[in-house]
C-alpha cells in the first residue's frame, strides 16, 4: 500500500499527480493528515513543487473534461476525510482521458465519487440559504452561526447580502471562519478565537420567544413524527434553530 502524504493545498495534490505519473504508480491512500499506515506500507512525503504543478494545471486547461479546475476548487470546499482520494483521482483520471470528458462518464468510478462529492456540497449551500438564522444584536447588526460539513461561508454571504439591508455577520463556529458584511461589500476572516458573545437586542429576544410558541403551540404531540422532520432537515442542523431552543427568560 502506497500512501501519499502532501499540505493539503491545490498545488500540493497537483503536485502528487505528477509524481505519481512521473513514478509510473497509483497511490491508494493521498492525505494531510498523519493517518496510521501498515509495517510494510510505503509512505511518502510530497513536497509541494510549483513548477510541476503548473505542468499538471497546463494539462488540465487542454482536457475535455468539462470546467475541471474550477470544480476541483470548488471540490476543495467539502469537509470529508476521504476528499483528497476522490480529488486526486479524478484529476489523475481526467489526464488519462484527456481527449475525452469524464465529467459525466458515471461509469468510471472516479467521476462518480468527484460528482457525489460535488452534489453534497451544492446540497449543503441549498439547504442554509433556506435555513440559516440571523439574530438582531444591540448593535443593530444580524448574526447567524452555524456548523456546516463543507467550507461554504463565502458562498452563502452574496445570498443574503442581495436580501438583506442592514450589516450582518455569518459564523462558521466549526472552522470559525466569520463572514463581515456591511451591506455592500464582505470580508473573511479566519480567526483563531473560538468565542463569539452576541448580545442580543431586546426585540430579538421577544421575537424568538414569540416564535417558539407559536411552534410549541401548533405542534401536536400526538402526531408528531421525527423521522420526516429529519428527512426534511438532518438533525445535525437543529442547534441552531430557534424553536429548538427554550424560551428565553419571563414571556
Amino acid at each position: 500500500m502506497i500512501t501519499y502524504f502532501f499540505d493539503g493545498t491545490k498545488n500540493g495534490l497537483f503536485t502528487c499527480v505528477f509524481e505519481s505519473f512521473y513514478k509510473k504508480e497509483i497511490p491508494d491512500n493521498v492525505t494531510d493528515d498523519n493517518c496510521q499506515t501498515g509495517f510494510f506500507d510505503t509512505n511518502k512525503t510530497i513536497a509541494t513543487d510549483k513548477e510541476k504543478a503548473e505542468r499538471v494545471i497546463a494539462c488540465l486547461r487542454k482536457c475535455k473534461t468539462a470546467n475541471i479546475l474550477s470544480t476541483v476548487t470548488y471540490a476543495f470546499r467539502s469537509g470529508e476525510k476521504n476528499k483528497f482520494n476522490v480529488i486526486f483521482n479524478y484529476v489523475r483520471k481526467a489526464v488519462e482521458y484527456k481527449n475525452n470528458d469524464i465529467s459525466t462518464a458515471f461509469s468510471l468510478s472516479e467521476s462518480l465519487a468527484f460528482s457525489d462529492l460535488s452534489k453534497r456540497i451544492g446540497t449543503e449551500i441549498h439547504r442554509f440559504k433556506g435555513f440559516l438564522r440571523f439574530m438582531e444584536s444591540e448593535d443593530g447588526y444580524y448574526y447567524a452561526c452555524f456548523e456546516p460539513d463543507n467550507d461554504i461561508t463565502d458562498i452563502l454571504v452574496p445570498h443574503f447580502k442581495a436580501r438583506l439591508k442592514s450589516p450582518f455577520v455569518i459564523h462558521d463556529v466549526k472552522r470559525n471562519i466569520i463572514a463581515l458584511c456591511n451591506g455592500s461589500d464582505f470580508k473573511i476572516i479566519r480567526s483563531p478565537a473560538r468565542n463569539v458573545t452576541v448580545y442580543l437586542s431586546e426585540d430579538e429576544q421577544k421575537f424568538q420567544n414569540l416564535w417558539k410558541t407559536y411552534y410549541n403551540g401548533i405542534n401536536i404531540k400526538e402526531r408528531k413524527n421525527t423521522r420526516s422532520m429529519r428527512a426534511f432537515l438532518p438533525e445535525r442542523y437543529w442547534k441552531y434553530l430557534s424553536e429548538k431552543q427554550e424560551i428565553i427568560g419571563d414571556f
